[in-house]
């Protein structure tokens, strides 16, 4: 999976959200499992 600029990533477990600035490769973790796409 490829992150795109201006995606939002939330955490299910914890709540935490976090917006992407830069592309990238990869997964982003949070809480040992994978970050969900918000939209917002």
């Amino acid at each position: 999976m490829a992150t795109e600029i201006g995606e939002i990533y939330y955490c299910e477990v914890c709540g935490n959200k976090v917006k992407v600035i830069e592309n990238g490769a990869g997964d982003l973790v949070c809480c040992g499992q994978e970050m969900v796409v918000v939209d917002e």
